[in-house]
């Protein structure tokens, strides 16, 4: 394996929590920014109206697609985490179970 790691499991954990903080505030402005949208059909009628309303909302799944991958790597972040403790965590049982008299 090339390279270090310069990078603790806090800290992909907290930038885990910030993904999905920033996933969440993603997926808030966008149900605000439907409502506003939808909101427009009330004083905004005709073709012009349907057409922009419908283009809007087609872009709903590529937001919310884009929040799923947000989450996932969210997931991701946690799951380095874990191996990095997990590898660490063996690597001490490792070096604990060698012998340190050796040398007679």
């Amino acid at each position: 394996m090339e390279g270090l790691l310069r990078v603790t499991p806090e800290q992909l954990i907290t930038t885990s929590n910030e993904f999905s903080s920033k996933a969440g505030t993603v997926g808030s402005l966008t149900s605000e920014m439907m409502n506003l949208v939808t909101g427009l059909a009330s004083g905004w009628e005709g073709e012009g109206s349907t057409a922009y309303i419908s283009k809007f909302k087609g872009l709903e799944d590529d937001i919310q697609r884009m929040i799923r991958m947000i989450q996932e790597h969210s997931a991701d972040l946690n799951e380095m985490a874990n191996a990095y403790r997990t590898a660490e965590s063996q690597v001490v049982e490792l070096a604990q179970s060698l012998s340190s008299d050796v040398i007679v």
